[in-house]
């Protein structure tokens, strides 16, 4: 079964409000969060400015037209980027004299490090809009540049980026306001810089860093590594890390891990936000990450000798 959707049609008048979202970045997450989104006015920005078409494939196998217009500048709730972490202030600098027509900037992506630069942009400007911040478990990828697969349900929860304002998100469908964003997040980057920099090398899918004794050797290591990390910078993490990245990795066992999909589809990483982001934090304080560092130089050998 195919359908067709289009995303800015008005609400029924006893629905409540749609709400305007715009999507920067329309690979997987965008494309699947413009599908959970598609009851909302919704709205793209593309180079070609003709509006952005993307096919998503739901999980009972059926698959479905995303038609999003592009983006007339007028004022939208909600500027979701997701787009890779390297490339947020690039794509956000030419929107400045949209900043007073923007209520929310919400960033979806992976790494840490950007939301920062992010933050420190947007304190210049008088008429800012407020910044969250967000993280996924939702399960996609993309088979062509136009067909994304929706791999597993998840959890797409949101917080705003300053810790001292712990305000509630407005509303925003298939999200979760959460009050310690921050805390997700470092969670999340710990399992994503364990399972990320070693399929991306080793290009195996998740579930052989188990299955093979030698990758499951060191992929303990390489968790010890970061759980050492954050207990010196005390950042929190309830669980251990070596556990709960092998559940994962488990879980998962099929999947190709963002990074390796990068790495096959000759694009950039985003370990520089991941692995990257987390020497730099240790490099701050003269701590040193051998496992990490390793991973990461292998990932740049490869990358020149390919």
């Amino acid at each position: 079964m195919t359908t067709a959707v289009s995303t800015s049609a008005a609400p029924h008048p006893r629905n409540p409000p749609a709400a305007s979202i715009t999507l920067l970045g329309m690979g997987a997450i965008g494309t699947l969060m413009a599908w959970h989104w598609r009851s909302q006015r919704l709205f793209c920005l593309s180079r070609s400015q003709q509006g952005c078409e993307r096919r998503i494939q739901d999980q009972q196998g059926a698959n479905h037209t995303l038609l999003l217009p592009h983006w007339d500048h007028a004022p939208t709730d909600w500027l979701v980027i997701t787009t890779k972490a390297a490339d947020t202030l690039n794509a956000l600098r030419p929107l400045q004299p949209d900043l007073p027509r923007i209520n929310n900037i919400l960033l979806l992506q992976n790494g840490m490090g950007q939301q920062q630069q992010v933050a420190e942009w947007l304190s210049q400007f008088s008429q800012a809009p407020q910044l969250w911040v967000g993280i996924s478990t939702e399960g996609a990828y993309r088979s062509s540049q136009q067909q994304v697969i929706w791999a597993g349900c998840g959890e797409t929860c949101i917080g705003r980026w300053s810790e001292q304002d712990r305000i509630p998100a407005p509303a925003l469908p298939n999200t979760r306001s959460v009050s310690d964003i921050h805390t997700r997040m470092r969670a999340k980057l710990a399992i994503n810089a364990v399972i990320n920099p070693m399929t991306a090398v080793l290009q195996c899918r998740n579930g052989e860093l188990l299955s093979n004794a030698d990758y499951s050797r060191q992929m303990t290591l390489l968790a010890n590594e970061i759980q050492w990390l954050y207990q010196q910078l005390g950042w929190s993490l309830d669980f251990s890390l070596a556990q709960r990245a092998a559940e994962v990795a488990q879980a998962t066992a099929n999947n190709l891990s963002s990074s390796l999909q990068d790495v096959l589809n000759q694009r950039p990483t985003e370990l520089n936000y991941i692995t990257g982001f987390l020497l730099q934090q240790a490099q701050k304080h003269q701590l040193s990450l051998p496992h990490s560092e390793y991973w990461l130089q292998q990932l740049g050998e490869r990358s020149r000798n390919e």
